[in-house]
């Protein structure tokens, strides 16, 4: 029964954002009704904030990579792209107006 109880807590608890206090009452109501041990509550705890920070991460990924491919699709550019661009139209200026770029050197 308890195997099925922290399989159902880290499954159910762990794809929700908790706040650690939350987590640590509903462990300690769970202790204090006898369902879960001390030393099982703290296990339990610390695989659903583990959970919980992967969850976060993967999130943050998602979000990351959507809005990039949003502002792509919008037509923006990130900063290093425009960075090189801007370098490479300074070094192409350079190179019409006759002026050397910082790779070339003077005879």
């Amino acid at each position: 029964m308890k195997s099925f109880l922290e399989k159902s807590l880290v499954f159910g608890l762990g794809t929700f954002s908790l706040t650690r206090e939350k987590a640590e009452k509903f462990l300690r109501d769970l202790e204090e009704r006898g369902e879960v041990t001390a030393a099982e509550g703290k296990r339990i705890l610390n695989e659903l904030m583990e959970k919980g920070e992967q969850e976060k991460k993967a999130l943050q990924e998602t979000i990351q990579q959507t809005v990039g491919e949003i502002m792509k699709n919008l037509g923006y550019i990130r900063k290093e792209e425009y960075t090189a661009l801007e370098e490479r139209v300074k070094e192409l200026e350079a190179r019409l107006y006759g002026a050397p770029t910082a790779g070339e050197t003077t005879e």
